[in-house]
């Protein structure tokens, strides 16, 4: 009888520690402080070298704020989760990972989309979940604003808007390049190319020989090219992505077309190259949220050697726009003191003087960072110089 109560005995302490070990871990689990940051990025399709790029950067920002002790907020210690979509590329995946990303992962703010189609779609769903949104790269001035001109609460962005963008490559094109007379390529198909044309054309003191319209995809600038090569130009203007930008790179050159080539940010990527040639792709100038070789703060070198350091690469202005997006978040966050959506839309809102790694920051009135923009040179395919316009 004895034996029998002690095995008893013994069961239901083992029970019981094991029921302990579960209420502990279920314990310890509820007061984990979690910051989630969700990611909309494309790492498929054809915007997948600015997403993958972005991704890289966000995750490289979330593992410094990590490892560097995460985020205090009133005493309390919080980590960071990032929680990564692909919305391939495509603007209705864009929305819909947007969607679940504040319903059913909860998360606290979003990085992304990568472009301003995406962004376009997936500002109903941030404005609808009430969740502020930083786009490291959309450029369309409209995404911040609403039809009847108020700001669009809940959207941000890291770069700079096309208008300003379109405006300083016009001033390069004026001083820097002299070019007297240009030819401009845009893509039709999208506000970025568009967008960029307007501010450029309107800010440009010189004459503008021809546009010359294309869609996203196209291959053949052959005619375009042919129309416009016996003319008198200075500089050819591509205001689009690298995607196309490398193949009227490449069409021009072995036309015999070697006058200077202006673009955005867009032609800021090394696949340009690897489709035009590096034999192609010289006298090329682009416009870009940083480097090294003009740092705008003195965040830049740091986070590149870092960078470097972690992954073996140099990282891309890509990566560093979305690097900073994370960064202001948490800066939203700390200025606030508190990780409630509305509070980090509130922070972001009104982020002052940022010291990013694409330059000094203040948020204007429609969401828009303020700061300078880099013009780099690129020859036989290799960043070469760099000069910031102010």
């Amino acid at each position: 009888m004895k034996k029998i109560i002690v095995i008893i005995v013994a069961f239901v302490v083992v029970i019981g520690a094991v029921i302990g070990i579960g209420m502990t871990k279920k314990s310890a689990n509820a007061s984990r402080s979690v910051i989630k940051i969700g990611g909309v990025f494309d790492t498929s399709g054809d915007a997948s070298a600015y997403g993958e790029a972005e991704q890289k950067g966000a995750n490289f920002a979330v593992k410094r704020i990590n490892a560097a002790g995460g985020i205090k907020v009133n005493g309390k210690t919080y980590t960071v989760e990032m929680i990564n979509k692909d919305s391939k590329s495509d603007n209705t995946e864009a929305a819909a990972v947007t969607t679940r990303l504040i319903n059913n992962d909860k998360v606290n703010a979003i990085v992304g989309p990568v472009t301003t189609a995406a962004t376009q779609a997936a500002i109903p769903a941030a404005t609808k979940g009430q969740t502020p949104m930083m786009s490291p790269t959309a450029g369309a001035d409209s995404i911040t604003v609403q039809k009847d001109g108020k700001v669009q609460p809940y959207v941000f962005r890291a770069q700079f808007k096309n208008s300003y963008l379109g405006t300083k490559m016009a001033q390069f094109a004026d001083d820097q390049v002299k070019a007297k007379n240009v030819v401009i390529f845009q893509d039709n198909s999208s506000d970025y190319g568009t967008g960029i044309t307007a501010a450029f054309k309107k800010a440009y003191k010189g004459h503008v020989v021809d546009t010359l319209s294309y869609q996203a995809g196209d291959k053949d600038f052959q005619a375009m090219l042919t129309k416009i090569k016996d003319q008198k130009f200075d500089a050819i203007v591509i205001n689009g992505y690298y995607t196309e930008a490398g193949t009227i790179l490449k069409q021009a050159r072995d036309m015999g077309i070697n006058v200077p080539v202006i673009g955005p940010d867009g032609l800021g990527d090394p696949k340009l190259a690897e489709i035009a040639g590096n034999q192609n792709t010289s006298n090329v100038y682009y416009a870009a949220h940083f480097s090294t070789q003009a740092p705008a703060t003195d965040a830049a070198t740091p986070f590149v050697t870092a960078y470097k350091k972690a992954y073996g690469e140099a990282p891309s202005q890509f990566t560093a726009l979305a690097y900073d997006a994370v960064y202001m978040i948490k800066q939203a966050i700390e200025d606030e003191k508190s990780v409630d959506r509305a509070k980090i839309t509130t922070g972001l809102a009104h982020i002052k003087n940022f010291d990013g790694v694409t330059g000094k920051m203040t948020m204007d009135a429609f969401h828009n960072p303020q700061k300078s923009i880099v013009m780099v040179g690129v020859t036989d395919g290799k960043d070469t110089t760099a000069m910031v316009v102010k």
